[in-house]
């Protein structure tokens, strides 16, 4: 069985809930990171030297970064795989993008509005992370004119990291109600009994 190694309020660590339970893989769940601590530990940095969440463990194998970890679910339980050179690139493009562009202040505004002490929290780093999150909710509405879901009228594994992060925006109160097309798409991730599992039902931060 696969061991998961993180806390389930992180976003990082919703991808992996996400894929396995798309294609109802069994797996263990063991809550380390946050307000569980254990990813300083030796011997977990034995198996991520970077001291961070999630980690991938399966038998004598293990593997971090969440976006190597469900590209790697992807490929060897043939959930969301694609053959299409073109099309597994776009999403390795898109998956990227969702840690590069999206996720950043995404973290940012999460620190900053939830995590910190309140003595330590920056509203204009708030607001700017803020500022910037709209405007990648207007690339999303622009690529989802002409899809149901991020690349194709299908799920894509490029719509997992970018629906962890999308719905973290919203549990912040990050208001998106101009952006119908988002909207929609993230009715139709809400539908998915996986992201409902996985995401929707995951406590927040630092739990």
């Amino acid at each position: 069985m696969l061991k998961i190694l993180g806390r389930k309020s992180s976003a990082n660590v919703q991808k992996v809930h996400w894929i396995c339970s798309e294609g109802n893989i069994e797996f263990e769940a063991v809550n380390i990171g946050g307000k569980y601590k254990g990813h300083n530990t030796e011997d977990f940095k034995k198996i991520n030297p970077n001291g961070t969440i999630p980690v991938l463990v399966e038998e004598d194998f293990s593997i971090y970064e969440s976006n190597s970890i469900i590209k790697y679910i992807s490929k060897k339980f043939d959930i969301l795989n694609t053959d299409n050179t073109r099309m597994e690139a776009l999403n390795n493009q898109w998956i990227d993008w969702s840690s590069l562009v999206f996720g950043l202040p995404c973290s940012i505004y999460t620190a900053q509005t939830m995590l910190l002490p309140k003595e330590d929290r920056d509203d204009k780093l708030a607001a700017e992370a803020k500022k910037k999150i709209i405007s990648i909710f207007s690339i999303l509405e622009k690529q989802l004119q002409n899809n149901n879901f991020i690349l194709e009228n299908k799920i894509n594994l490029a719509d997992i990291p970018i629906g962890c992060w999308f719905h973290r925006c919203n549990v912040l109160g990050i208001e998106f109600a101009s952006f119908n097309y988002l909207r929609d798409w993230y009715l139709r991730l809400k539908d998915r009994e996986a992201f409902k599992k996985a995401v929707l039902e995951a406590p927040l931060p630092p739990h």
